[in-house]
């Protein structure tokens, strides 16, 4: 299924928003810009708030079976069983021994980060491009990179090449999130063009 995405640009929904109608208008806007594949994230709404609104989202999206999995949540290879085998199911993995056992369950890709220095967790401290490309050699699933990743970022990740780069605030804060949208979706293009998405 990953094979079906129209370009590297992974974008994680604002969980501040609590706003469904800005929501919608800002997911909106920024899958006509071209992203590949939109996260929703809502941590600070009741479970029957966050089920309605991805309900909703479902219908601006390109439905699919996509679940992530973080690292304080279910264990991979439960979120599969309960996915099924046709499912993208991504984790969370920034260190090698998740990693690898993110391939074991039979994971479809994972992320690793932050990156760069990010905005959203600034108490963690950046891996690098360079811990990146050592978690790349040492699996075989596509790897999403994540923190920190803006205009400015991206080149630098060219070397590396991973399948997907997650992008937050550099879109849902920017004055016109359609347009940063579309200009990470060239940026990536032009300086990552080069792509092979795993089975």
């Amino acid at each position: 299924m990953l094979a079906n995405i129209r370009s590297r640009i992974y974008f994680i929904t604002p969980a501040e928003i609590t706003d469904s109608k800005q929501l919608f208008r800002l997911v909106q806007a920024v899958v006509r810009s071209g992203v590949g594949m939109i996260q929703y994230r809502a941590k600070h709404q009741p479970t029957r708030a966050m089920v309605e609104e991805a309900r909703a989202l479902l219908k601006i999206t390109r439905p699919a079976q996509v679940v992530h999995v973080g690292q304080e949540d279910m264990a991979p290879n439960d979120a599969r069983r309960l996915m099924g085998p046709h499912a993208i199911v991504g984790v969370t993995a920034p260190e090698l021994t998740a990693a690898r056992e993110a391939e074991r369950a039979v994971a479809s890709y994972i992320s690793c980060g932050p990156i760069f220095a990010s905005p959203t967790k600034p108490e963690k401290p950046p891996v690098g491009v360079q811990h990146l490309q050592r978690l790349q050699q040492a699996v075989s699933l596509p790897v999403c990179a994540i923190g920190g990743i803006n205009e400015e970022t991206i080149p630098e990740l060219a070397e590396a090449s991973p399948t997907m780069i997650a992008v937050g605030s550099a879109i849902s804060q920017a004055d016109d999130p359609a347009a940063a949208a579309r200009r990470l979706v060239e940026i990536a293009a032009e300086t990552i063009p080069h792509i092979t998405f795993g089975p």
